[in-house]
């Protein structure tokens, strides 16, 4: 009895050693997997005839700095709908920084993120944790939705690999992905319960708060207009390094919102480093054949320009108390 109370801070730290080794066990397995496809493909990817067409590459980053604006502008509606009104400026620079936290295993820096830089404007951490909730709640069906539409138009994106339920499986993906988009929508409210189930999970106070269906309606426009332009900057980097092989600019939206979203999910890699290229890669694949696995990699170098130039844009915004 009397040993209890040492024994308790040895079995927390024996946990987390427990679980930070699986994290790093799972990425060595995923990376291990993108590297055996790329050496396997390797003569193919040497041999094949890459380009950089400069003026499909700049307004790639173009098209995927207005995504990352349309995300941006998405949670201003969400914190204004709060009371607590951000500028622009503001909003991009909360959002997009707050978003980095994702490179740190576990996704919880996010969270903390927006608490420290919305607390330099004043709003209470109560409410902007809620308006992170929220935002995972919007933009994470919007481009499972974006996807799925995305293969009714161009099925070769819908693969066994990915069509987990056997042939036509993407009827019904779609048709759940519509249904959970529209109940989002058009019953908000009921949403925030679940919104405050997750944050009694984060040990946050929950909030007595009603978001009306118009607020809800831009909300989740914004979020599938974002995924929409990020992939469009995707489609056109392909265009700029593979034009022969691209897949069309529907097809390459799906891929990269299912890409980044799966990736994204994936709690024990950061920056969905891993998953994100292994899932791209595979999808690919219909249209670029091996060389694929090597086409996810330059889209990881892709989206860290890109990121590098937000970041920096981002830092030089003051935030105004």
């Amino acid at each position: 009895m009397g040993g209890a109370p040492d024994d308790a801070p040895f079995d927390m730290s024996a946990r987390k050693l427990a679980i930070t080794s699986l994290k790093i066990v799972l990425t060595l397995i995923i990376l291990y997997f993108l590297g055996r496809q790329v050496f396997r493909h390797w003569q193919d990817i040497r041999d094949f005839q890459w380009q950089v067409h400069i003026g499909y590459l700049l307004l790639s980053i173009l098209a995927a700095q207005v995504g990352l604006v349309l995300f941006a502008l998405a949670w201003r509606k969400i914190i204004g709908s709060f009371g607590h009104p951000v500028s622009a400026a503001e909003a991009f620079k909360i959002s997009y920084l707050s978003n980095l936290g994702r490179y740190i295993p576990g996704k919880i820096w996010q969270f903390f993120g927006i608490l420290y830089l919305t607390g330099k404007k004043g709003i209470p951490a109560e409410s902007a944790g809620a308006s992170f909730v929220l935002f995972q709640l919007f933009t994470i069906p919007a481009s499972f939705l974006v996807f799925v539409v995305a293969a009714q138009f161009a099925p070769e994106i819908l693969i066994d690999k990915v069509a987990l339920l056997g042939e036509r499986s993407g009827y019904v993906i779609a048709g759940v992905m519509l249904l959970v988009c529209v109940l989002l929508v058009v019953y908000p409210n009921p949403v925030l319960g679940l919104a405050n189930m997750i944050l009694r999970r984060l040990k946050r106070p929950e909030l007595a708060f009603r978001l009306d269906k118009s607020i809800a309606l831009q909300i989740f426009i914004g979020y599938v207009f974002g995924w929409i332009a990020f992939g469009l900057g995707y489609w056109l980097m392909l265009m700029a390094v593979a034009p022969e092989v691209s897949p069309g600019p529907v097809a390459a939206i799906g891929i990269y919102a299912v890409a980044y979203q799966i990736g994204y999910l994936m709690l024990f890699a950061p920056g969905g480093f891993g998953p994100r290229e292994v899932v791209m890669g595979t999808l690919l694949t219909p249209f670029m054949g091996p060389i694929a696995p090597a086409v996810a990699i330059v889209a990881r170098l892709w989206s860290i320009v890109v990121e590098t130039i937000a970041a920096i844009v981002a830092l030089r915004i003051k935030l105004k108390a």
